[in-house]
């Protein structure tokens, strides 16, 4: 009598052999990935590095042209105070010139402005202010002195202090009436040319101080006396 039997298979190495397989892509897989993920950060932190570098250069180099750009503005504000010192100083100058040429001035202008019949006896200053005493042959000739004061540019605030009749007695012994007075007026800065059209006679005092015949400081001199 016969019967069929089945051939027995041991299955057990082929499935071991399957997880190892399957262990061996997972651990590769894995590695892979590490791998990939290492690489990663290693660029990353190289582009950051290089980044921080090129703005650290960045920063140096503004450094460096602020520090230029300062040195330039303490150069601009070191020209700024010598220009202003050098205005300064030429103002002083000019003011010194106009304080030494105006007596001159003032004299000649007085030659121009005195009318017939008046003799000056003084001139004083005082810092702006003059004061000039004198004698008229009538009250008429030293309100025609004062209207001429006042029309003169360079001169302000001209007013008559004082005024009375006196008794004189001449060479001749002859008595006559006459006017003491005395009156006072104010320096005032010249307008700069263009500014005022009255010129000549009653223009600027340097105009004026240039315009005038060389003798008549002296003859102001002997009008005053």
């Amino acid at each position: 009598m016969s019967t069929n039997t089945l051939p027995s298979v041991n299955l057990l190495p082929y499935h071991e052999a399957r997880k190892a397989a399957r262990r061996k892509k997972v651990y590769s897989i894995l590695g892979g990935a590490a791998t990939a993920g290492a690489a990663v950060v290693l660029l990353g932190g190289l582009y950051i590095d290089g980044r921080i570098d090129s703005v650290v250069a960045l920063n140096q180099v503004l450094s460096a042209e602020n520090a230029r750009l300062d040195g330039q503005i303490r150069e601009v504000n070191n020209l700024k105070k010598d220009i202003d010192a050098l205005l300064q100083r030429q103002k002083a100058v000019e003011s010194l010139q106009t304080e030494r040429n105006r007596p001159v001035q003032l004299l000649e202008e007085l030659v121009r402005q005195v009318p017939e019949g008046v003799y000056l006896t003084s001139l004083k200053q005082t810092g702006e202010a003059f004061t000039i005493a004198g004698v008229a042959q009538s009250n008429e000739r030293i309100s025609e002195l004062l209207r001429n004061l006042g029309d003169v540019p360079w001169l302000d605030k001209a007013e008559l202090v004082e005024s009375k009749a006196v008794t004189m007695t001449n060479n001749l012994r002859e008595q006559r009436r006459l006017f003491d007075f005395s009156m006072r007026f104010a320096y005032r800065a010249p307008e700069t040319p263009g500014a005022n059209g009255k010129q000549g006679t009653s223009g600027n005092p340097a105009g004026a101080a240039a315009s005038a015949p060389a003798p008549a400081p002296a003859a102001a001199s002997g009008k005053a006396a």
